[in-house]
């Protein structure tokens, strides 16, 4: 008996779903797999961004810490006066008034007895034998976390029982000839290391099951002070890099990211910031994903069943009509005629189906011709609108007159430099200086020779402020005969005032064929960390060619005040 096949709907019912459901397998696998390993990564990229935050912050609170006791060792105070005056006690208390980290600021003498100290705590005592005074007799010192000795029994100990323990800084003290007159050290307290750890801990969310860990350079954890990694309790990393999941002593995986402490101190601690987080806790938000998407997925894939049975049922109904129709067709063969009239209807049909796709070819070719036509047009226009928005963006942004940046643009490169040195000047040294130029007597030029002659020579001398500035310099038409050059970079107010006098040299040597000869006057000014706005840097500058006017005119003069 031969078998009776499936019907056209329920087939494709089979092929449609089939499709649907290797489709949305297939790519919620991918899309899955390709969220979990983003959320992986940014898990890790959160935790190695902490540590990262953590390792700075503290590298830079160190380096800040030596840096202020070696300035003090290299006081006119300390240099040059008595160690153990009572104004030597009372700078120290003011130290650690500013400073709450430091526990113990003091002042040794070359055989190891402390002359002064704040709250006279270990004066007369000898440190002869501790690690700072001798490390720091020659060089400035930084010392790793020990627990308080001499200290121990005269300072408040810590609200959770632990020991006291210190951070120390120490420089030596020279006078004139280079003598060691005595060592300056201070005992910042340990907590001080470990709030700044845990405040970068939170400000980056500071979820509590995260752990931040300080660790020296042989791997020994400095900081929690009671974690134990290692059954001989001695507290020893994992050996390798930790950048990744890592399995620890405990026998649990964690989620770990590390960065140095790099301090950049005389001393180099060696120690690490490391950052970890049990990969329970890491994962569990890629867990919670996985889960929505397996359901998300289900919930897609009944969807795509009930689309291919509606599609299929609406695909396989004409064909289920044409198929009755030719059964009924078939029943009536004792019909002759009408399986003439069936081969004649066929014939029309397919006459009907050429004409149909003669006509629709005709009228693709028609719609291609009119697109094509219409395509150019477009192209044409779009090209006309891009001229016409740069020549309205050269209007915008440059003088018409001498092709100059205009004020608008001198106001924003402005900005950006105050912005610049807000940031930078501290560090480089670097400022921005803005010359204001007036040409002088140009009223008489206009009255004189015209304002044709004026302009030309307006354009001349934009022309020798372009040629006497760098490339990277900005020169710009500030209003009328005045003209503006902002100067990157400079090292100081004599960079900025050979800038200028090299801008009124140049003009004075000129030939303006409309005029004859012509001077300018400059005002001359440099940014200051106390500008609120450009205005104020512009006001200096027009002072200075105020000054630069009542002074005889042909000249350049500084306003820094």
């Amino acid at each position: 008996m031969t078998r009776r096949p499936a019907s056209l709907s329920t087939q494709l019912v089979l092929v449609l779903g089939g499709l649907a459901l290797l489709t949305l397998v297939g790519v919620g696998l991918f899309l899955g797999r390709i969220a979990t390993d983003e959320l992986g990564r940014a898990q890790q990229a959160a935790l190695q961004a902490t540590a990262r935050s953590a390792a700075e912050l503290l590298a830079t609170e160190l380096r800040d810490r030596e840096r202020e006791i070696e300035l003090l060792s290299l006081s006119p105070l300390l240099t040059r006066g008595v160690l153990d005056a009572p104004l030597v006690r009372e700078t120290l208390q003011r130290r650690q008034v500013l400073h709450d980290e430091l526990a113990w600021l003091g002042i040794a003498s070359p055989d190891g007895r402390v002359l002064q100290s704040t709250g006279g705590l270990l004066v007369g005592a000898s440190v002869a034998e501790r690690e700072w005074f001798i490390g720091a007799r020659d060089r400035v010192y930084v010392g790793d976390v020990h627990e308080a000795k001499l200290l121990a029994r005269l300072l408040p100990g810590n609200p959770n029982g632990e020991p006291t323990r210190f951070v120390d800084f120490a420089a030596p003290i020279h006078d004139e000839q280079g003598q060691l007159r005595g060592v300056v050290g201070a005992h910042a307290h340990w907590r001080w290391i470990t709030g700044i750890v845990e405040g970068s801990k939170k400000r980056h969310g500071g979820d509590a099951s995260v752990d931040a860990l300080i660790v020296d350079r042989e791997g020994r954890v400095l900081y929690p002070e009671g974690l134990k990694l290692s059954t001989d309790g001695v507290a020893v990393l994992p050996k390798g890099r930790l950048d990744a999941s890592a399995r620890w002593f405990d026998g649990k995986d964690y989620l770990t990211a590390e960065a140095e402490v790099q301090a950049r101190t005389h001393t180099d601690l060696g120690w690490r910031i490391i950052v970890r987080q049990p990969m329970s806790e890491a994962m569990r938000p890629v867990i919670s994903l996985r889960n929505h998407l397996l359901l998300l997925g289900a919930g897609a894939a009944l969807l795509a069943l009930l689309l291919a049975w509606w599609l299929a049922r609406r695909l396989s109904r004409p064909v289920e009509q044409l198929a009755r129709f030719a059964q009924r067709v078939e029943t009536a063969r004792e019909m002759p005629e009408l399986k003439a009239g069936t081969v004649r209807e066929l014939s029309q049909l397919g006459e009907a189906i050429s004409s149909m796709a003669r006509s629709l070819l005709e009228a693709e070719r028609g719609l291609q011709a009119a697109n094509s036509s219409l395509e150019a047009q477009v192209q044409a226009r779009t090209a006309e609108l891009r001229e016409a928005n740069l020549a309205l963006e050269k209007l915008a942004s440059h003088d018409p007159l001498t092709g100059l940046a205009n004020r608008r643009i001198l106001d924003d490169r402005l900005a950006e430099a105050l912005a610049l040195d807000r940031r930078y000047a501290a560090k480089s040294g670097r400022r921005h200086a803005l010359l204001l130029i007036d040409a002088d007597h140009f009223k008489q030029v206009n009255d004189v020779h015209g304002h044709t002659a004026g302009d030309a020579v307006l354009r001349q001398l934009a022309g020798l402020l372009r040629q006497s500035v760098r490339a990277s310099d900005t020169v710009a038409r500030f209003g009328g005969e005045e003209f503006a050059v902002l100067l990157p970079e400079c090292i100081d107010a004599d960079e900025a005032m050979a800038a200028a006098e090299k801008i009124r040299a140049a003009v004075a040597l000129a030939a303006f064929p409309e005029v004859g000869q012509l001077t300018v006057s400059l005002g001359v000014s440099l940014t200051r960390a106390d500008d609120v706005s450009p205005k104020d840097l512009v006001m200096r500058a027009d002072a200075a060619l105020y000054q630069a006017k009542h002074g005889g005119r042909n000249r350049a003069a500084l306003r820094e005040a």
